[in-house]
């Protein structure tokens, strides 16, 4: 009987750890794609907030534009 039941157990745990081997495998493959689009939104982030980009935006959505010299008045502190 208790042969019986060693190797029923022997059989449970087998199949437990073949579907957790599974779950692994698939749990390892999401953390790939999660990476790699990681990777892909901070280059997307740096390349936002280039300060190219940004000058581009202040001067066309915003109407925003450089100062002339004479419009530049210095405060002393």
């Amino acid at each position: 009987m208790a042969v019986l039941l060693s190797g029923l157990g022997v059989v449970y745990v087998s199949h437990q750890c073949r579907l957790l081997y599974g779950e692994l495998a698939q749990l390892q493959q999401e953390k790939n794609r999660l990476e790699i689009a990681r990777g892909q939104n901070l280059l997307e982030a740096s390349a936002q907030a280039s300060l190219y980009r940004v000058e581009q935006l202040a001067l066309g959505k915003l109407g925003m534009q450089v100062p002339a010299l004479d419009d530049i008045v210095r405060v002393k502190p």
